[in-house]
């Protein structure tokens, strides 16, 4: 389970930035399923490693906000245009969506070994 979600993961980036660059695709709310997916995807990952469902939530958390980071050093340092500066809002939202994304997948988990 935990090389498939590591493949996951790596295939979901990489969709989401294939389509972005294909379909000139700029809007913040394209990559909202994208926070939600991976979320899900690193809770089966985390929780493979780990076992425990509180570590797991405090790591997607973490992944999130270092996503974050990155995707402010990139605008910072490498893009440089206003168009694709970070904005609060879009920060919030995406950390909410791994959350969310994490509890559901943590959700599944549970149901699927209490069963």
């Amino acid at each position: 389970m935990r090389l498939s979600s590591l493949l996951g993961l790596a295939a979901l980036f990489s969709l989401s930035q294939v389509t972005a660059y294909l379909f000139k695709i700029t809007r913040n709310s394209f990559y909202s399923p994208f926070h939600f997916a991976g979320g899900f995807m690193l809770a089966f990952f985390y929780f493979g490693f780990l076992g425990n469902y509180l570590t797991v939530v405090f790591l997607i958390l973490i992944t999130g906000l270092l996503w974050e980071i990155y995707e402010y050093l990139l605008w910072k340092f490498i893009l440089k245009s206003a168009k694709f500066k970070p904005e609060r809002q879009d920060t919030i939202n995406d950390l909410l969506l791994d959350l969310m994304g994490g509890v559901a997948g943590l959700l599944i988990l549970y149901l699927r070994i209490s069963l």
